[in-house]
């Protein structure tokens, strides 16, 4: 089967999105699919190279991470039609989706969508109430999917979330997979002691990590402004933060305010290849993000036996305090209280380490791209998915 997959976000740009998409072009080619993607920029040419269509970007950016185009007659879209796909895979509901719904209604070949992001309270900084940017959300997002032929949504707390914005379309939960066996295997020591030697970090060091897109709903202020209250109690603390983002910044600007230069690294854009060596020098990972429609992330962290402090696990489709792998925390005390707590008690980290990588195994990779190949091939009817995902 010929699969092309549309994306807005796209390598380099690290986050949620790139990695399920990557993922997706990586199993879906392993099953024997005939995979390209289509994305924007980041040239102001196009071009096609390595599988992927890359639509010539516009000088004016909606955000800092992605490109859009005003060009609907690129030479390319030649190309695609050409290569006739059998089923196009869009991964967003805006600059890329209108190509996609082209290029599918042209060879008259399904539209299958996952919708990724929750956009609820998305941007916190807005000075609306969140209902009515709810609203305006859910009638843009109802009016972008209508012409797929199915929708996909990461986990049942986003499902809720397009139901309520009176999405009708037929739709299935899908929890998205990751290659665990990246994360869990461990590397070799002294690659791990060559990269805690480039960050500044030694063996006294207890390392909070967090991995994502430095964006704004990702809240990584708070997690900052909890972590200085830690650095009271424990100067041994360190927090690492892997990712670049347009919050990058802002974000060094509040580091250098609360005095922390020296307690906070900031990696920038690490390549996804080495993003597993990360985790595997931290003691504890954590989040103060609360829109997470897949935490990806948080899988990954506990794939390589990471304890995980989260403020939500609606998108893990599991409580991780019940399942023993982490703790959820409300307000600033309450995050220095439970990593404290977790600082004296090692066996108690290991034991919650274990636990992690226990859970994580629900998201095999293969396993998720075999289903998704029989959405995207129409061979999973819309009550068999609802079965399997309930």
């Amino acid at each position: 089967m010929r699969v092309l997959i549309t994306t807005d976000f796209y390598l380099p740009t690290l986050g949620g999105v790139t990695t399920v998409v990557l993922n997706e072009r990586s199993t879906l080619t392993k099953l024997g699919h005939e995979v390209r993607l289509l994305t924007i920029g980041p040239r102001r040419t196009s071009y096609y190279e390595d599988g992927v269509y890359h639509l010539h970007a516009s000088p004016v950016k909606l955000f800092p991470d992605s490109s859009m185009t005003f060009s609907y007659h690129d030479p390319l879209l030649a190309e695609i039609l050409a290569w006739k796909p059998e089923v196009v895979h869009s991964n967003n509901e805006f600059f890329t989706m209108g190509y996609a719904r082209r290029i599918a209604k042209a060879l008259g070949v399904r539209l299958v969508h996952t919708c990724h992001t929750d956009f609820t309270r998305y941007n916190e900084q807005m000075r609306i109430r969140h209902h009515l940017w709810d609203q305006l959300m859910g009638l843009v997002v109802k009016r972008r999917v209508r012409f797929s032929d199915l929708l996909i949504s990461p986990s049942e707390a986003h499902r809720s979330m397009l139901c309520r914005y009176g999405i009708a379309k037929e739709m299935v939960v899908l929890p998205s997979g990751i290659e665990l066996e990246r994360f869990s295997l461990p590397p070799l020591e002294h690659t791990l002691d060559a990269l805690r030697m480039s960050l500044g970090l030694v063996s006294s060091d207890f390392v909070l990590m967090s991995v994502s897109r430095l964006a704004a709903e990702k809240r990584l202020n708070l997690t900052i402004d909890a972590f200085f209250l830690l650095t009271v109690l424990h100067k041994e603390a360190k927090l690492v933060i892997v990712g670049g983002g347009p919050k990058e910044a802002s974000l060094k600007k509040q580091v250098r305010d609360l005095g922390l230069e020296k307690q906070v690294i900031f990696t920038g854009f690490v390549a996804p290849a080495d993003i597993p060596l990360y985790y595997h020098i931290a003691d504890l990972f954590v989040s103060s993000s609360i829109r997470e429609s897949q935490g990806l992330g948080f899988i990954e962290a506990m794939a390589a036996s990471l304890p995980v402090l989260l403020q939500e696990d609606g998108s893990l489709g599991f409580s991780i305090e019940e399942e023993a792998c982490g703790y959820l925390y409300g307000e600033e005390r309450q995050f220095v209280h439970l990593v404290d707590r977790l600082m004296a008690d090692r066996a108690k980290l290991q034991s919650m380490g274990r636990s992690a990588k226990e859970a994580s195994q629900r998201f095999s990779l293969m396993q998720w791209a075999q289903t998704l190949s029989s959405y995207l091939a129409g061979e999973t009817t819309f009550e068999e998915g609802l079965q399997t995902n309930h």
